[in-house]
């Protein structure tokens, strides 16, 4: 049987209704408790349960790992935003396994700034300019390194700061980090 975390239950229960499928994974992968990369399947599957159990969407957790499942792929570099990523004995991702592989437990966001840019035209949101979307940013480096968002928000603005990170000064919500 899995354990469910709380963690992962108030981050749904937060969301509501307004849960959507695309971040339910994301939300698992923020905040369960992992010993590799992803989650494994069972695990994303308990918790679509409990969505069912619990009444905590309009969701239906079948619905929920149709549309999961329905976005697999083998691929183990990026594709889309879209995309879930298999990475091998029963484990799935936001992030493919390449990701996994050269950033895991990595919480230096330069270093993740670095490797993301290569990736910049692919990931393709967030505001005008170079750079990788600021959410999108603080999203990998939570699930991909490890790193609490909320640490991860802090440390990235120390780094604009100091200097080695920067970002355009415009209004959008999710502005582009790029290196300075």
């Amino acid at each position: 049987m899995v354990e469910r975390s709380d963690r992962v239950l108030d981050a749904f229960g937060h969301r509501g209704d307004a849960l959507l499928a695309d971040e339910f994974l994301s939300l698992i992968e923020r905040h369960h408790p992992t010993d590799g990369p992803g989650v494994d399947w069972a695990v994303v599957e308990a918790y679509a349960e409990t969505l069912d159990e619990r009444g905590m969407s309009q969701l239906d957790g079948d619905v929920v790992l149709e549309r999961i499942d329905s976005k697999r792929t083998a691929s183990e570099t990026w594709v889309d935003d879209g995309a879930i990523y298999d990475l091998g004995d029963g484990r799935v991702s936001k992030y493919p396994a390449e990701w996994h592989d050269r950033l895991g437990g990595s919480t230096d966001l330069v270093a993740v700034v670095e490797f993301l840019a290569d990736a910049e035209a692919s990931i393709g949101q967030g505001g005008a300019g170079s750079g990788v979307p600021e959410e999108f940013l603080l999203d990998t480096v939570a699930v991909v390194g490890g790193l609490d968002r909320e640490d991860a928000k802090a440390r990235l603005e120390e780094l604009r700061r100091s200097g080695p990170l920067a970002e355009d000064a415009d209004q959008h919500p999710n502005p582009r980090v790029r290196l300075e």
